[in-house]
């Protein structure tokens, strides 16, 4: 239980926050990838030993791999620039072309006179690399963990089975009358109130942290489409009035409408997420400049600014302090509303109880003898019993046969 916690921890805390932290001190196309790892990981379950045998356990190995990836492409390209000269006079000095790919790429030249630049730019693969390798170990121990189990309990088990096996020989030596005083108590015994209470209180907090999830999401929905204005926020702005009009008007929608309009909510954030975060590249700033008509109409804002490529300011990473504050606070709630509508989806479609009603038993079954096999057990035995015959009973019907036979010889 404490290695799952852990695992539990690693997945939902650490890993979401070193991802956070690449694409937040680096803009390149290697934080991008990270960017979109960051963007699926909150569809994926919690890590436990059926999830990571599957898409769970497949997502941290290729953050691992992606990871390790990036840091040979690091290692191979510095080793390579110092010890091929010609590959550092491909390369040029002073914003040539190939070296402004290389730094919009990730992979390029250090500075190595700036030790601060240095750190920023190879630290988020290291940090990266070393989470999801903590975070894949660990949970492959807690999957051997639950495959492989102690052989004191293998041993303690066979113990009782074989205790059970002497305790059954036991009871079928027992008198008639011992077993059916035994089997009506087994019958007549109820769960404890306990056991329905704590079921009664888990499935009341699922359905609270439901609705809670729904009502911060389109509080969400109504401060992404209020924060900044632009054609982008329109839609959450208008899916927000929609909703509560809807609302208002007292008409129902189900739980399946509701979860479409969070898929369609959550593939649209990531979309302008994405957007806004390649515009922070000098390449989508030359394109659309901040002051052109398109990129004022999606506001698209320069929130990095751009170094100077022919001095030593070209790997700074230089914050545009002339916007307001809902430029700067735009992407964090666009960033929340997208992970509260995929842990939304999760609450309603996995961890419900609506979805498993028709596989429990209905309440007055557990009342009665607390499991269908024990039910059946106690309403076969006597039906068995009442099939023999004893002697004294068999004399009896085939007395009343021999009266009934002569009855009809005088008759005749």
């Amino acid at each position: 239980m404490e290695l799952q916690v852990v695992c539990g921890l690693l997945y939902c805390f650490l890993l979401p926050t070193f991802l956070l932290a690449a694409c937040l001190f680096r803009y390149n196309v290697l934080s991008l990838v990270y960017l979109l790892y960051l963007l699926l990981l909150p569809w994926f379950l919690w890590p436990n030993k059926h999830t990571l045998r599957g898409h769970t356990g497949r997502f941290i190995k290729a953050l691992f791999c992606t990871s390790l990836l990036f840091l040979l492409g690091h290692v191979s390209f510095q080793i390579c620039l110092h010890t091929l000269p010609e590959l550092d006079d491909a390369l040029g000095h002073n914003c040539s072309s190939v070296e402004n790919l290389s730094r919009h790429v990730g992979v390029s030249r250090l500075p190595l006179e700036d030790l601060w630049s240095v750190v920023r730019l190879l630290t988020p693969d290291l940090g990266i690399f070393i989470i999801s390798l903590v975070t894949m170990v660990t949970c492959n121990r807690l999957v051997k963990k639950r495959e492989t189990p102690p052989t004191s309990q293998n041993s303690v088990s066979v113990q009782e089975e074989k205790g059970d096996e002497e305790e059954d020989e036991e009871e079928g030596r027992l008198s008639p009358s011992v077993a059916d005083e035994e089997e009506e108590e087994e019958g007549s015994s109820v769960p404890s109130k306990a056991a329905l209470l704590a079921a009664k209180l888990r499935a009341t907090a699922h359905r609270f942290l439901r609705d809670l999830g729904r009502v911060l999401a389109i509080t969400l929905l109504a401060l992404a489409g209020i924060t900044l204005p632009s054609a982008f926020s329109s839609v959450y702005f208008l899916l927000f009035i929609g909703v509560c009009t809807w609302w208002a008007c007292h008409f129902p929608i189900s739980h399946l409408g509701f979860n479409a309009l969070c898929v369609m909510v959550g593939f649209f954030t990531a979309g302008h997420l994405v957007c806004l975060y390649l515009y922070q590249s000098p390449f989508a700033q030359d394109i659309f400049p901040p002051a052109c008509l398109w990129a004022r109409l999606f506001g698209l804002k320069d929130i990095i600014k751009p170094g100077n490529c022919s001095s030593s300011s070209a790997y700074d990473l230089i914050l545009n302090t002339e916007h307001d504050w809902p430029v700067y606070v735009n992407p964090g709630i666009l960033l929340l509303l997208y992970i509260t509508v995929a842990i939304v989806l999760k609450i309603s479609s996995h961890g419900g109880p609506d979805k498993r009603e028709e596989d429990r038993p209905s309440a007055n079954d557990v009342v009665a003898g607390g499991g269908g096999e024990e039910v059946e057990l106690h309403a076969w035995v006597p039906k068995k019993q009442s099939t023999e015959d004893s002697p004294k009973s068999a004399e009896k019907r085939q007395w009343s046969n021999t009266v009934f036979f002569i009855e009809l010889d005088e008759l005749g």
